[in-house]
């Protein structure tokens, strides 16, 4: 029996320094903050000094055989704590595959050197291009079950740049692992009110039609309920209304490609649950086809 998973990515993942120049050593790890903070965000400007990618040492990248390469980059969008972590990650130019995951696992790994405000540390909006470089790799685990596993062929290029159009003030997200926990808490679909909005799709791929629907004719809907985590990334996607097996199936499929602009409480982002409508009908005939078969039919 197969299963999939995705690696879950080390702090000594290497990092590139956007310069390419040499800096100083990484800043000590921080203390995760569980209380949300409200801070000043800086982008450039007078005496302000931009914060710095550090190069970390490299961990261990997969020397074992693999195949289906996929490469990729993903752009995200961060703030660069006093400490020299990233918060507060989103999307501004995601894939819809699996590395959009790693992009955001290296960004909570990688280390700054803080950004400056009158020479004192200041929270400063960057952009994080990541191009990441991924093969797909076979282990087996006990009881003769293997495991097939998206790991890193070599450390990711990494680039660090100003934000454009930057907040001047936001709430830093508690410093957290970006997976809930079994069993957390997650608000109503409809609890969205006063200063909180609901998450925002920016990018969809569609979801196939089969061939054994379209011998059946079926169209309809399949709702589909996820709960949207505070990178924009869907969890937990389920079928809420069934419309048919194979439908079904890639109606999850497609909804785990979504990436989204996450709910922002208090401006601050956080999970959230929603529902996805996805539509499906016979895919219509196209009028060349219509032209050919009348064509046929005359000769």
């Amino acid at each position: 029996m197969r299963r999939f998973g995705v690696i879950v990515l080390l702090v000594a993942l290497a990092a590139a320094d956007a310069c390419g120049q040499q800096a100083n050593s990484p800043v000590p790890p921080a203390k995760a903050s569980a209380q949300p903070e409200h801070v000043t965000v800086y982008s450039g400007g007078r005496e302000t000094k931009p914060p710095k990618l550090l190069p970390l040492n490299p961990g261990p990248i997969s020397g074992k055989k693999c195949a289906h390469r996929q490469d990729g980059t993903v752009e995200l969008s961060l703030l660069v704590d006093t400490a020299g972590r990233a918060r507060n990650i989103m999307f501004l130019r995601p894939l819809g595959s699996s590395l959009d995951r790693f992009a955001i696992e290296i960004a909570q790994a990688d280390r700054f050197k803080p950004g400056t405000y009158k020479d004192k540390p200041a929270v400063f909006a960057r952009t994080l291009e990541i191009k990441m470089e991924t093969c797909f790799a076979e282990s087996e685990e006990p009881g003769g079950k293997f495991l097939n596993v998206w790991t890193l062929r070599s450390a990711p290029h990494q680039k660090l740049r100003k934000l454009r159009n930057a907040p001047q003030v936001a709430v830093l997200a508690p410093d957290l692992p970006s997976r809930p926990k079994p069993g957390s808490a997650i608000r109503r679909p409809d609890y969205f009110a006063g200063n909180e909005t609901t998450p925002v799709v920016i990018y969809t791929v569609e979801a196939r039609y089969t061939p054994a629907a379209m011998e059946k004719g079926i169209k309809g809907t399949c709702i589909v309920s996820l709960v949207v985590d505070a990178h924009g990334l869907p969890e937990n996607v389920r079928v809420l209304r069934s419309l048919n097996p194979g439908l079904d199936r890639n109606a999850v499929i497609a909804v785990e490609q979504y990436r989204f602009f996450p709910a922002i409480k208090n401006d601050e982002p956080v999970p959230a649950a929603i529902t996805i409508e996805v539509n499906f009908a016979p895919p219509e005939r196209s009028l060349s086809d219509d032209d050919q078969d009348f064509d046929a039919s005359q000769e």
